[in-house]
């Protein structure tokens, strides 16, 4: 199919679409106040001082690496899901995500508090990676793959939109120091609820197909573990390699975020409203201009190709991020912003989707189970050591620690470069 032929959504694909925007809004306050880079800086500016400097800083890493880190569990969520009701599933896990999430306004401002706020912002991204999986297959099975970065493109925008604003409460909170930051997270945690209601009414096209499709694919009788994760690897080459390059390129993005985090709050003595502005409001409210571009691209094209082109909107921004510190300029921070959620828009989407391309009918799931554990892999490992760079750069000499930033550096370059070669050899 040619790329600049667009084929519109049908009727029914977009009646399924309405069912659900408006649970994905409401989730999307809820996600907001755990999201990685507004949950760091949550952590840095309200428990610096009751905690040694180098646990809280760890919790920063552990927060921020948490939407990732949260994944390594993936395979679980797929084994529930393998011939199981979807919808069901998919409710019980928003209600128990908006529980969860609500748990964080019981944490007091002491040590313990830090450590209920981590296991809480931690436990609700492990049932949002299980969300994730479950939707991977509902999407899959409801929209045409032609129209499907298209429909579910336009889910992701209402919910970063909700996102953003979230995110910018929390910095409005701690800025203005009006209420308590805890205080969102019930109200979080109530309109997450309200999604998980409404999403009762939501249906899943031709639903016996799929439940028959995953029994031919011997889900049954060998559910997804670490064994299939190491045989789908073994089996699928070219899976096996874009992985790799997922690995590299995707690290340099988690260190990234955990290392701003830490140099904004004590390099550059940002404000917190600044901060969460920086790396999380003006990046999600980028991501919804950006997308539908991002969106047909990725419909006339293979993930590998997609990436080969997307990966460098992430080192551009990377590098952005990078110019903005070492030089102390704050406008090309927001420049760097601006472009950071411009690049994450199309990671985002590759993200969700891009496994459609190498798996059959039936082992989506499988294939998403895959990407999203070795995900979370690297989101437990990442972030952990960019912080340790940055620490031990500034053990060697305070101020140095801003130089880490040229590590996730050097790794989105290398990932992109990992694409490009792969498109090679795709012949692309």
């Amino acid at each position: 199919m040619p790329e600049s032929r667009i084929v519109r959504p049908s009727a029914l694909a977009e009646g399924i679409f309405r069912r659900e925007i408006l649970s994905w809004g409401l989730l999307g306050l809820a996600l907001g106040l755990v999201e990685g880079a507004t949950a760091a800086v949550l952590v840095k500016q309200h428990f610096a001082g009751v905690a040694p400097r180098f646990v809280v800083n760890l919790a920063v890493a552990l927060v921020s690496g948490a939407p990732a880190f949260s994944n390594v569990l993936s395979f679980v969520w797929a084994n529930l899901a393998h011939g199981r009701a979807r919808v069901r599933l998919m409710v019980a896990l928003q209600a128990g995500f908006a529980l969860l999430v609500g748990c964080v306004s019981f944490a007091s401002r002491a040590a313990g508090g830090l450590l209920i706020t981590v296991a809480s912002i931690v436990s609700a991204r492990v049932l949002w990676a299980g969300i994730l999986t479950v939707r991977a297959a509902i999407w899959t099975a409801n929209y045409p793959r032609n129209v499907l970065a298209r429909i579910t493109g336009r889910i992701v925008i209402v919910n970063a939109i909700a996102v953003a604003a979230a995110a910018a409460l929390v910095g409005w909170a701690l800025e203005a120091h009006v209420i308590d930051a805890r205080w969102l997270y019930g109200a979080g945690a109530a309109a997450g609820l309200a999604g998980a209601w409404l999403y009762r009414a939501m249906r899943v096209r031709r639903e016996f197909r799929l439940l028959a499709a995953e029994a031919a694919s011997g889900g049954f009788s060998e559910p997804f573990s670490l064994g299939m994760l190491r045989q789908i690897l073994k089996e699928d080459p070219a899976y096996r390699e874009y992985m790799l390059w997922m690995g590299v390129f995707g690290a340099g993005s988690l260190i990234l975020t955990a290392q701003l985090v830490l140099v904004f709050s004590e390099q550059l003595r940002l404000s917190s409203a600044t901060q969460i502005g920086l790396l999380a409001v003006v990046p999600l409210i980028t991501q919804p201009i950006f997308l539908p571009w991002w969106a047909r691209l990725f419909d006339g094209s293979h993930v590998v190709r997609y990436r080969s082109r997307q990966g460098w909107a992430i080192v551009l921004a990377s590098a952005a991020m990078c110019l903005g510190v070492f030089s102390g300029m704050r406008p090309l921070l927001w420049v760097g912003a601006v472009l950071l959620g411009a690049a994450q828009s199309g990671a985002n989407l590759g993200w969700n989707l891009g496994h459609n391309d190498f798996a059959s009918i039936g082992r989506a799931q499988h294939y998403m189970g895959v990407h999203v554990t070795l995900t979370g892999l690297r989101g437990g490992v990442a972030p952990p050591i960019g912080v340790l760079a940055y620490m031990g750069l500034e053990w060697w000499h305070r101020g140095a620690g801003e130089f880490a930033l040229l590590l996730p550096l050097a790794m989105t370059a290398t990932g992109a470069i990992g694409f490009n070669r792969m498109r090679g050899a795709f012949g692309e």
